[in-house]
């Protein structure tokens, strides 16, 4: 692990050295588990660039990527050490709300439509990923309005980023607030590896086994939160969403033992097919898109995504012992066809399960949200099984199980 300077150059490009002359000589002694996350951030980025695959622009956009990654972890690291008070203040004793469970099953609409209360907070994109130290309050216009125009100037001064965003966005919609994956990721929880990596051992499972033992990454994630509640503690709850949350529901139950849990669901010939192309249109940063090689290795790595994400939840769901089973009468289930038939009662049913405050105010900023944010409106997403060699009737058969226990008409 090199400790002298930032970069090191080859023929090729600029490689970005995980190294930690950045932080403090107290945050270390503090954050023991910070030379876990910089292990796992050094091992990224030795092992991608290997990739043939990738090009030059895509490994130098994801070696700038983990450079960034890593300074955001150093900088709030410093801070959380020097501020008391991150530690000091609780967070609310309520929740947090969290989404998790399958992506592609409408989270994004309901995660939207739940921020609209205005006693709770999601946490914004440029909070975990622009300027984020110090953290500013939502009532800081001027401070909010410089890390937005901080945001515009990067991509425009960067094509394949601004690009990148334009693409990804009519799969998934960019919205101010971001699921808090964002944090994660600075812990060295960078699922993008399993389609960076050239190594046929590095699969989704693999990656995932190994990510369930990582406790420091839910260390890292409850300090950025409890910073964050500093200077924007919600009357009521924090409100978060990731799918990744469902490999270590454990050790999230275990940092938020009150949290609330939505899980959503949703037909898996939909779920396949959508979530392959939405991998695809993320890595077209990295790869050349005409190559089939790496478009073939990224379908099958999603889909054994997929496969350890129900696996996940079907072990969270039939457990009968401990910190997982005791969670259960804290997780509401919900298919996305009802949540797209009236997402404003089901948003309501939510707050009467959970016992959550109900607002006038609330109803109708999510109405305005619905008006203002119909579907298709940053692009349309389309795509079919058959484009990426997958068939209905297999499916049925390969995650019956699931369908039974989660979309049957019977539930």
């Amino acid at each position: 692990m090199s400790t002298k300077s930032d970069q090191t150059t080859n023929d090729d490009s600029n490689e970005t050295v995980s190294h930690e002359d950045d932080l403090t000589e107290q945050a270390k002694n503090q954050f023991g588990y910070y030379s876990d996350i910089l292990r796992t951030l050094e091992l990224y980025r030795q092992s991608v660039p290997r990739n043939d695959y990738i090009t030059l622009a895509g490994r130098n956009f994801f070696l700038s990527e983990l450079y960034n990654l890593h300074t955001n972890c150093n900088r709030v690291l410093n801070y959380a050490v020097e501020h008391n008070e991150v530690f000091n203040q609780n967070l609310p004793t309520i929740g947090p709300l969290i989404i998790c469970g399958l992506a592609r099953t409408g989270t994004t609409l309901l995660y939207n439509l739940l921020a609209c209360d205005p006693n709770c907070r999601a946490p914004l994109f440029t909070d975990m990923n622009v300027e984020i130290v110090p953290p500013i309050s939502r009532s800081d216009s001027i401070g909010q309005k410089r890390r937005l125009d901080f945001l515009k100037s990067l991509q425009q001064d960067n094509e394949q980023m601004s690009a990148m965003f334009i693409r990804i966005a009519a799969s998934h919609a960019h919205f101010d607030i971001e699921e808090d994956h964002s944090i994660l990721r600075q812990a060295g929880y960078f699922c993008m590896f399993n389609f960076l990596s050239d190594h046929e051992d590095d699969t989704p499972e693999s990656w995932i086994r190994k990510e369930m033992n990582k406790d420091y990454v839910y260390d890292y994630h409850e300090t950025f939160l409890r910073m964050l509640n500093t200077v924007d503690m919600p009357k009521s709850h924090w409100l978060l969403k990731s799918p990744f949350h469902i490999f270590s529901l454990d050790k999230l139950l275990q940092h938020y033992p009150n949290a609330l849990l939505i899980m959503m669901h949703r037909r898996l010939d939909e779920v396949l097919p959508s979530s392959c192309s939405l991998s695809l249109a993320a890595s077209e940063v990295y790869f050349d898109k005409t190559n089939s090689i790496s478009r073939d290795r990224i379908i099958k790595r999603t889909c054994q995504f997929l496969d350890t994400e129900i696996e996940c939840m079907m072990k969270f769901q039939t457990s009968e012992n401990g910190i997982l089973a005791q969670s259960k009468k804290h997780i509401f289930h919900l298919t996305y066809d009802n949540l797209m038939k009236d997402p404003i009662s089901i948003v309501h049913q939510i707050y009467n399960y959970f016992e959550l405050h109900w607002s006038n105010e609330m109803e109708m900023a999510m109405r305005n949200w619905l008006l203002k944010n119909p579907q298709g409106k940053q692009g349309r997403h389309t795509y079919s099984l058959e484009e990426f060699g997958l068939n209905r009737e297999d499916i049925e058969t390969r995650y019956a199980d699931y369908i039974n226990l989660f979309l049957s008409s019977n539930n």
